[in-house]
């Protein structure tokens, strides 16, 4: 494997400034630019609502993707993550501080901050608040794989608001996603994971490992549906090895692990109806598991 390998090096992320985005009209159910926490103007979430049913509805919280450094919360790539909506799930699409703005490991507190607070405001929204499930792609899958096991435990800032609510989550839907940093260009002061951390990862292993989902995986943590390709250039299959690694070592069986044979990195692979019938099937299964709303309950 190439070690100055640079990710998002990619056709599909040639250009960061070019709009990644949908202002979705035909979606009627929604309230736009809600205001999660109060540490930076980056901590918005847009809310989608079914047209039908009377909730409370599940939530699935999307998660976008951009090596850290760009992206947002209106990302075409979602699309199959709305599928949701006829399915009786509100979906919430979450901004977070990108790597120029602020560093590791501000964005998880800043998703455990909008997991609280779509409990806090639960009743509010129609909301079932203890049935909430990630869904991330890419660096979006890497920043859902580390909010969904660290948990309560680790990984939080309570000061980002709502600190009598649980960050914790039924399930993680996590596709190509980074998990060992040291896998990039450990050296570069550039690289996305360097942005991400604030330092070349060569100068702070101890970071990188705080930054690594590894560091948190727990027999009983919530179970993670796992895909990546073979094919991907950008994010290697050794880190999804790595991961699986991680949980069978733990004797976890509540995971779902699958090599898409052929896909490169944000392939339509993974966007294809037989994917994301299979996606949902998981969400399905494990969005009924019941998750503490409030702490120390």
């Amino acid at each position: 494997m190439e070690k100055n390998r640079i990710i998002y090096q990619d056709p599909e992320f040639q250009d960061p400034e070019v709009a990644d985005s949908k202002e979705r009209p035909q979606l009627k159910n929604k309230v736009l630019n809600v205001p999660y926490a109060k540490k930076t103007e980056y901590e918005l979430m847009d809310l989608y609502f079914p047209e039908k049913g009377n909730g409370p509805f599940p939530v699935i919280m999307d998660v976008h993707g951009g090596g850290w450094f760009y992206g947002s919360r209106s990302s075409e790539r979602m699309e199959p993550v709305l599928n949701g909506l006829g399915m009786g799930y509100a979906v919430a699409s979450v901004d977070y501080t990108l790597s120029g703005h602020g560093q590791f490991p501000l964005q998880v507190y800043e998703l455990k901050a909008a997991i609280r607070f779509l409990r806090a405001n639960a009743e509010n929204y129609n909301l079932d608040a203890e049935r909430i499930v990630l869904w991330g792609l890419s660096a979006g899958a890497h920043l859902s794989m580390l909010t969904a096991l660290s948990g309560d435990d680790e990984l939080v800032d309570l000061s980002f608001g709502n600190p009598q609510y649980s960050s914790k989550v039924a399930a993680a839907v996590a596709l190509y996603g980074p998990v060992d940093l040291s896998l990039g260009d450990t050296r570069s002061p550039d690289s996305p994971e360097a942005k991400l951390l604030g330092t070349a990862v060569h100068n702070n292993m101890d970071l990188a490992k705080k930054a690594d989902p590894r560091s948190y995986v727990k027999l009983d943590g919530p179970p993670l549906f796992l895909q990546y390709g073979n094919a991907d250039g950008i994010v290697p299959l050794e880190h999804g090895y790595a991961i699986k690694k991680a949980l069978s070592d733990a004797k976890r069986e509540q995971d779902y692990f699958e090599i898409v044979d052929g896909a490169k990195h944000a392939d339509s692979k993974f966007r294809t109806k037989e994917n994301t019938d299979k996606i949902f099937e998981f969400i399905n299964r494990n969005s009924q598991r019941r998750n503490n709303i409030r702490k120390g309950e």
